[in-house]
């Protein structure tokens, strides 16, 4: 009995210390049902600009083979604006597997301002009320 209760413990310890399920946090749902999270854990602020990770998690494989995505932003909470540093594609739902890194689309590289209503606008207003 005790070999069993130990074994428990190690398996929950293990399952729910994993980064898989402590770093996501779901933010929104779409109409589509997608799933939108953000790594609250890992947003910081540096001279006047945040920086944090969002991961899409997507229903139908996007493109027929990509099931989530993960990005790095760089927000600018004054102006409302944000702009991708970095992303990647991944075959498995979470960001799980590795990921293709295409380049960035030159339209991308520079300041966004999210679409009212939208979910790059929760997204910003939710990661600037949490970094301030």
């Amino acid at each position: 009995m005790r070999k069993l209760i130990v074994l428990l413990a190690l398996i929950f310890t293990v399952t729910f210390s994993s980064p898989s399920f402590a770093e996501w946090t779901e933010v929104e749902k779409d109409v589509n049902g997608n799933t939108f999270y953000v790594d609250f854990e890992r947003i910081r602020k540096v001279d006047g600009y945040i920086y944090y990770w969002d991961l899409n998690d997507y229903v139908k494989p996007l493109a027929g083979k990509y099931l989530s995505s993960k990005a790095n932003f760089q927000g600018d909470c004054k102006l409302f604006r944000f702009k991708p540093l970095s992303f990647s594609y991944h075959k498995q739902p979470m960001g799980g597997g590795t990921g293709d890194t295409p380049t960035i689309p030159e339209k991308h590289k520079g300041w966004n301002y999210p679409t009212p209503n939208s979910i790059d606008e929760n997204i910003l207003k939710t990661v600037c009320y949490i970094a301030n």
